[in-house]
């Protein structure tokens, strides 16, 4: 009986390093908590995401002003508000640490893998999401549809990952279950 115990604690332990070693090297971090600042989250929704009534979306950039991009397709707005009250591309400078050094709205990168691609939000309820790399010119995914492995729980969040795709310009997309809700172009500069 003692050895079931101890294999099933073995296993549960080997489960924690594995889930625990994914989160520090993909850097995803599930904020939940303090949910008081609402109305600003509310605010910022506009402009962090890509949920737009037409397909014309104009994205903020922290380096360029304004970029311009005809999206792919369009997201779902009533599955994104069910689920979101904020969604956003941002852009984590080298050696920066997540949520601290976040630059929101980024989307202007180096294809150096220096510069990190990040995914924020605030979610109204847990969720499972999938997230593709979506190459404009070559109007394909470079990057297929992938679930995150964990379900990620209600509250803020954060994901970054290292940029090292070839400069071009591409979209970074969403989905929850098979229901696309945002849509970020970025562009990746040598």
């Amino acid at each position: 009986m003692k050895s079931i115990k101890e294999i099933v604690r073995y296993v549960s332990a080997v489960l924690f390093i594995a889930v625990l070693m994914f989160l520090t090297s993909c850097n995803i971090f599930n904020i939940s908590g303090n949910n008081s600042d609402k109305e600003e989250a509310q605010s910022q929704q506009q402009s962090s995401t890509s949920i737009a009534e037409d397909t014309k979306e104009e994205t903020a950039s922290s380096e360029t002003g304004t970029v311009g991009q005809e999206l792919s397709e369009k997201p779902d707005e009533a599955v994104f508000k069910e689920y979101f009250s904020e969604l956003g591309l941002g852009k984590l400078p080298e050696n920066g640490k997540l949520p601290i050094d976040l630059k929101k709205n980024g989307n202007i990168f180096v294809s150096n893998g220096k510069d990190q691609l990040v995914i924020y939000g605030n979610l109204l309820k847990d969720v499972k999401l999938s997230d593709a790399i979506y190459d404009v010119n070559a109007k394909k995914d470079i990057r297929e549809k992938t679930e995150f492995p964990m379900v990620m729980k209600k509250g803020s969040f954060a994901g970054s990952e290292p940029v090292t795709i070839p400069a071009g310009k591409y979209e970074f997309k969403i989905w929850i279950g098979d229901r696309l809700v945002g849509v970020f172009p970025f562009e990746v500069k040598p």
